[in-house]
């Protein structure tokens, strides 16, 4: 069942002159639900605030705190159990880049009754589009997503499930919808976000508990095409799929599982950890 909310009242009508519609100009998270609980909040509401602070958004934190409580109400009202997009745009404005200095946000909360599915292996390719620079909103999720929506295109018209996308060096960013771990020679390598890509809530659950839980930590760097296609293991992270292992490269197949079952066992805890006060 398809559940929509516009400043916390059911609607499902944005008006034409919404800064978000004309311009982009708002941030969104995208929201996995448990019994109308959200999981992994607080990191998705910190990312929320970030993001309303660097567009120079008023009181972005207090701005933030309000609006997630507010969805957290909604959706637990419904008892919602699947995926929920939450959007917040700076509301209505009138023409032109310049925006109002009184301007009111606007939240749109759209909960879906999406049943998850598992985590398959997924298949890839070289996306043709690239990541643009842009470090002041690196690591943001920001409504303009141009490059993932071609680099999606792509993948979609070539069969793939998912297209792996560089930035303007050739480094690796991400792929279409989520971030990228390899594990090679006993380390677990993710890509550096301080130019460009989206820092994911899954992606920082990994880096600061999951692996480390393991035995592993995470190095952070400019990870190249060729430390791509020799990993021991490649795997995708995102709010939705949690973890999904990478099985092919366009022609080429990975190896399955990595190094001693690892991605298997990070899957599992990451489940516990999403699953912690939740029964």
């Amino acid at each position: 069942m398809l559940h929509t909310w516009i400043d916390g009242i059911p609607a499902d009508v944005v008006p034409v002159d919404d800064r978000g519609l004309n311009y982009a100009d708002g941030v969104f998270e995208t929201l996995l639900c448990r019994r109308g609980r959200i999981l992994a909040s607080q990191l998705h509401e910190s990312r929320l605030a970030l993001g309303l602070s660097r567009l120079a958004f008023p009181n972005a934190k207090v701005q933030a705190k309000a609006i997630f409580a507010k969805a957290h109400q909604l959706l637990s009202g419904v008892a919602h159990s699947g995926v929920a997009r939450l959007t917040v745009t700076r509301g209505s404005g009138k023409r032109g880049y310049t925006p109002d200095v009184d301007a009111r946000p606007r939240s749109i909360l759209v909960a879906q009754g999406d049943r998850v599915i598992g985590n398959p292996g997924v298949r890839c390719g070289k996306a043709e589009t690239h990541w643009a620079d842009q470090p002041q909103l690196a690591g943001l999720k920001l409504l303009a997503r141009t490059e993932q929506v071609l680099a999606a295109r792509q993948a979609a018209m070539a069969g793939w499930d998912d297209a792996i996308m560089l930035d303007v060096r050739g480094q690796v960013i991400s792929s279409s919808r989520g971030n990228i771990f390899v594990v090679t020679g006993g380390q677990v390598l993710t890509p550096d976000l301080s130019r460009c890509g989206i820092a994911g809530t899954r992606r920082q659950i990994l880096i600061d508990f999951i692996l480390p839980s393991l035995g592993f930590e995470a190095d952070v760097c400019n990870l190249t095409w060729e430390q791509l296609m020799t990993a021991d293991a490649v795997f995708i992270t995102n709010a939705v799929i949690g973890i999904a292992e990478v099985v092919a490269i366009g022609d080429t197949e990975l190896p399955k599982d990595g190094v001693d079952g690892l991605v298997s066992r990070m899957q599992e805890s990451m489940t516990q950890y999403l699953c912690q006060g939740l029964s």
